[in-house]
């Protein structure tokens, strides 16, 4: 199995103004990441809007993805479906492409017990050719993976991480304690929780806003894991005001994009049903980045 560690975005999917996939954007997206010193890439996540992608886009994007990070950064796939077998099929696809791991998540839309969301998932550990990072998000699935849940799943030899997006941080505590020694837990959410994750035994954490913050959000983990605290909570402390500022922004992830756009890196319009900001909330965004500091760093590279 792959080590995965540290700083691992999730990836907005880039499209033309015409909605097609745009591929060469979503390579630079990737080398952008990379330059900024991230430990791996997630792909095909609701980050990257994977429930608008077509079969043939996914594997693109897959492959895309292996090709371009070059072996410099492990790539973790998002392979979720609410059928296991096609979760499975995902899993396969993702292997194909070269990818390290594959992200997977509750049915959503179901509404399963307990029981059958670990039935759900003992279908896809026991038939995926690549170790899965098992993505707690509530908020998208409906279902709470409890503690108890997670020590079960980390008996599986399949199982990898962890990835912990509930926003609570008394359960990530049990889930870091539930796992030990049999896999590892990344914290979603890293601009609110990250000092406090990584304090409490999280290996790093996948989130949507690193692409945005870029070199920050590495020099924040890396200040977290060498001791120097000061240095962290002054970086945390940037990264909250920064998402507090366009997180919430039309729906998500057009606020993401917007600021990718405006930081002169690939965003790109979403695929409906979600809208394009409206010009009050891309002043808003462009607000945010600029009382970070990032567009003017922005504008400097240029």
């Amino acid at each position: 199995m792959a080590a995965l560690h540290g700083v691992i975005p999730a990836l907005t999917t880039p499209f033309r103004p015409d909605l097609s996939l745009d591929l060469p954007s979503f390579a630079r997206l990737i080398e952008h990441v990379i330059a900024d010193g991230v430990d791996g890439i997630l792909v095909n996540g609701c980050t990257g809007e994977s429930w608008s992608l077509s079969d043939e886009e996914r594997r693109a994007v897959y492959r895309t993805a292996v090709e371009t990070a070059r072996g410099r950064a492990p790539v973790v796939a998002g392979c979720g479906h609410m059928l296991a077998a096609e979760s499975v099929r995902k899993t396969k696809e993702a292997a194909a492409a070269g990818c390290d791991a594959a992200l997977i998540q509750p049915p959503w839309y179901i509404l399963p017990g307990p029981e059958e969301v670990m039935d759900h998932f003992a279908t896809i550990l026991d038939a995926s050719p690549l170790p899965a990072v098992i993505y707690n998000i509530p908020r998208r699935t409906n279902i709470t993976l409890t503690a108890e849940m997670c020590g079960r799943l980390a008996e599986h030899p399949n199982t990898l991480a962890f990835k912990e997006s509930s926003k609570d941080f008394l359960l990530l505590q049990d889930i870091i304690r539930a796992v030990e020694g049999n896999a590892v837990v990344f914290a979603g959410y890293a601009s609110l929780l990250g000092l406090g994750a990584l304090a409490c035994g999280a290996v790093g954490y996948m989130d949507s806003t690193t692409p945005v913050m870029g070199r920050l959000s590495a020099d924040f983990f890396r200040a977290a894991t060498s001791g120097d605290l000061a240095t962290a909570r002054a970086l945390q402390s940037r990264m909250a005001s920064l998402t507090k500022g366009f997180f919430g922004i039309g729906t998500f992830p057009a606020g993401v994009k917007a600021a990718l756009d405006l930081l002169g890196r690939p965003g790109g319009p979403t695929r409906p049903p979600i809208r394009p900001l409206d010009a009050a909330g891309i002043a808003r965004i462009r607000a945010a980045l600029a009382g970070a500091g990032l567009l003017q760093r922005a504008q400097a590279a240029e």
